[in-house]
């Protein structure tokens, strides 16, 4: 009977073929079933529980469960997939969201190597100090996140694949927490790792990951693959409708690294998106060594964006048009930007004019970097929209801005980004001239053209464009000739930018990738 091939035991024992499914009709009928065995799986956890059994494994095929009634991963017990071939948890209406809710008291589980479709993991609100683990899945519209956590901590999410499909995409201009479309949510967590996970893909160009991607991420690959070529479980190819990879809220020490964020598809045409990383509130965060692609750097969008943290750190990332982004806003518990270190990231700017920012915003939200102060923008949120014009005040609330060593290119006719200080006081900023263009700079010919200008309080050159027609920020005095090395961590100083951009070309394979190892154009 098909319940049996769901087991629990003590050991770690499974059982597996020696061999990965083949496209065949045969091995195909293990997926045909579609049963729902909510109260089987169920009864198999509450069991291991009960027995003090630590894992309930999975055999490969197709488990049905009821929206309705989550599955509750009770104490001591851990959920396992089988390695060889899919364990998939599904439910029946693809317009509902299973759950699999992980009991507040369940200690040092893990969940690892199965296949979530239209189920997502719900993590209770707990105090252990366990270390616990959500390795090696693939999860498919996952609900407003495939894996939501709260109030706890010592959680390791590595190794996953996070997709969704244009039926599932977000409609929300303003997402809120509950109405958005994530990959992982955390609220209020803390102590805590995100490593090595794809967020969104193109199917048709899954092959070009293999290459470059971890041995943890193959099993998930592996398994996406199958389904999409063997299953007929009617995936579409474009798998890139997240509005956001992660959002993260009232956070503290958060490591989000080595990660493929990818949402092209607005190269070709526009979607609803939020942010690549949206931290609100955060303390402690570090986010290190991603490819970020496709988040489009506009008021919600951007590849990062904090809105009232401290101590962030975006160090040795490659982002393809789009930004990062630091905010003072009144939507956290407090109103400051503090602390914030970009460095040695390589910005690489694809997409021109035709989707550029209103020309009343233009400059203050969308460049490559860029600092903004709504509160004192809006006067003490007393008026909307903020002050757009030179006029606004000066901020209070952002203290050690720290932007050092970053690369920043454009293909051919685009404008390279520029540094947007917004309304930050500059006695609170430190710039230096390492941030530099390598491609064609914004003014070429000019003295020390390939430093990236700073544009404040937009003022502009009157007059003067670049000879795509963009306009030209006023020279200030802002750069520093300080060494700013010692404003980085030392354990993650002089980290390289990792080859995961080699899988990639955009803009419907038209623009190729540049290495981040490209020097400053006046080098060349």
């Amino acid at each position: 009977m098909k319940f049996a091939s769901i087991l629990f035991a003590t050991t770690l024992f499974a059982a597996s073929s020696a061999n990965a499914l083949e496209c065949s009709a045969e091995n195909n009928k293990l997926y045909s079933i579609d049963l729902d065995y909510s109260a089987t799986l169920q009864d198999l956890i509450d069991e291991a529980s009960r027995l003090q059994k630590p894992v309930v494994y999975l055999n490969p095929g197709l488990f049905t469960i009821d929206p309705g009634k989550p599955i509750v991963l009770k104490k001591g017990v851990s959920l396992k997939g089988n390695r060889e071939s899919p364990s998939i948890i599904s439910v029946k209406n693809k317009n509902d969201t299973g759950t699999i809710e992980v009991y507040k008291d369940n200690l040092a589980w893990s969940i690892q190597d199965i296949v979530f479709e239209n189920v997502n993991i719900q993590v209770q609100e707990h105090k252990n100090e366990d270390e616990t683990a959500i390795l090696g899945n693939l999860f498919f519209n996952g609900g407003r996140g495939s894996v939501v956590a709260k109030y706890g901590e010592k959680l390791y999410i590595d190794g996953n694949v996070f997709l969704r499909d244009e039926a599932h995409a977000g409609h929300y201009k303003l997402p809120s927490y509950n109405t958005t479309n994530a990959g992982i949510m955390f609220q209020t967590q803390k102590n805590s790792v995100v490593s090595n996970n794809i967020f969104g893909m193109d199917l048709r160009k899954m092959d070009n990951l293999f290459p470059h991607v971890s041995q943890q991420l193959q099993a998930p690959l592996k398994n996406l693959k199958f389904i999409h070529e063997c299953l007929g479980r009617e995936l579409t190819n474009e798998q890139g409708y997240l509005a956001s990879g992660l959002q993260l809220y009232g956070t503290n020490d958060i490591t989000i690294k080595e990660n493929i964020l990818n949402a092209t598809f607005p190269d070709t045409k526009p979607i609803s998106q939020d942010h690549g990383i949206s931290v609100v509130g955060g303390n402690q965060t570090y986010i290190t060594q991603n490819f970020i692609a496709g988040w489009q750097i506009a008021d919600f969008g951007g590849a990062v964006r904090f809105t009232s943290a401290v101590d962030g750190y975006v160090i040795s990332n490659y982002l393809a048009n789009t930004g990062v982004m630091m905010y003072a806003a009144v939507h956290a518990d407090y109103k400051q930007v503090s602390n914030m270190i970009v460095h040695n990231n390589f910005f690489y700017r694809f997409l021109g004019n035709d989707f550029a920012a209103p020309e009343e915003l233009d400059g203050w939200l969308y460049e490559g970097i860029t600092f903004f102060d709504f509160y004192t923008a809006r006067l003490n949120y007393t008026i909307r929209p903020p002050i757009w014009n030179s006029s606004v005040p000066i901020s209070p609330w952002g203290w050690n801005i720290v932007v050092s060593d970053n690369k920043f290119g454009a293909s051919e006719g685009v404008d390279p980004n520029v540094i947007s200080l917004g309304n930050l006081d500059p006695k609170e900023g430190r710039f230096d001239r390492k941030n530099c263009y390598v491609t064609e700079p914004l003014v070429s010919g000019s003295k020390n053209a390939e430093v990236v200008p700073l544009l404040w309080r937009q003022s502009y050159e009157n007059g003067f464009f670049s000879k795509n027609g963009g306009k030209i920020p006023k020279k200030t005095v802002h750069h520093t000739d300080d060494d700013l090395n010692d404003q980085i961590p030392a354990h993650i100083r002089n980290l390289p930018v990792p080859e995961f951009w080699k899988a990639f070309s955009l803009k419907n394979d038209t623009i190729p990738m540049i290495t981040p190892d490209t020097p400053c154009f006046s080098k060349l």
